[in-house]
């Protein structure tokens, strides 16, 4: 952001980033479980997995969108001013004083269809965290799951506060950029945390429907 980077290039450059990341954790998930090795707060029951895999592979997808919409917003020269600077409650949660607006400029005014877009996951985390809670409270079985959706949706809606934090920093013609970056990294944490999660319950799914067909 400091240096003025191409939203394109940051994003490639993130992308990647991240695809290397989510290789190591998976493969040290595979090696831990060719071990038995696995620690208990990753060793996800298998029916639970199998029941919530696509379900949490939805919200990984979901949450990397709102991550580069925002790296979209925060590289795009003007971007970041599309929701005004009046402050408290005209820039947030208010976008120019209206909670809805029309979007006539796509690219200067994409910091509205990044709250958009942040606005719909969070309402998915916190439903989903509802329904797993639900459905641990008379058992054990999901409360590892239910840990990490947790622990994501919680980040998620902390950076949701970072981010307006980011908005009402606004002074002397500038934003801060420690506030844009932290915002960056956090989000990046609550995608980390659910695309573990995610790749945890494909592979112990996964060997769980090995062993079914195989057999003992």
């Amino acid at each position: 952001v400091k240096f003025d980077n191409e939203n394109w290039s940051v994003a490639i450059h993130l992308g990647s980033a991240l695809a290397f990341l989510i290789s190591l954790i998976w493969l040290w998930i595979e090696i831990r479980r060719d071990e038995e090795d696995l620690p208990n707060w990753i060793s996800f029951d298998p029916l639970v997995g199998m029941k919530w895999r696509k379900w949490i592979g939805v919200l990984s997808f979901s949450t990397l969108i709102t991550l580069f919409s925002g790296v979209y917003v925060s590289t795009t020269p003007g971007a970041n001013y599309g929701c005004g600077v009046g402050g408290m409650l005209e820039s947030w949660p208010l976008c120019n004083g209206q909670l809805i607006q029309d979007v006539d400029d796509w690219e200067l005014q994409s910091q509205i269809v990044h709250r958009w877009l942040v606005g719909i996951v969070g309402v998915m985390m916190a439903l989903s965290s509802y329904k797993i809670w639900k459905e641990c409270e008379h058992g054990q079985s999901g409360v590892v799951l239910r840990n990490w959706i947790w622990a994501s949706t919680a980040t998620y809606f902390g950076n949701g506060l970072l981010g307006a934090s980011y908005i009402l920093s606004w002074d002397s013609g500038s934003f801060s950029e420690y506030l844009s970056l932290a915002h960056l990294m956090v989000a990046t944490i609550s995608f980390t945390i659910l695309a573990t999660a995610w790749l945890g319950v494909t592979i112990i799914s996964s060997s769980r429907r090995a062993k079914i067909i195989v057999g003992p």
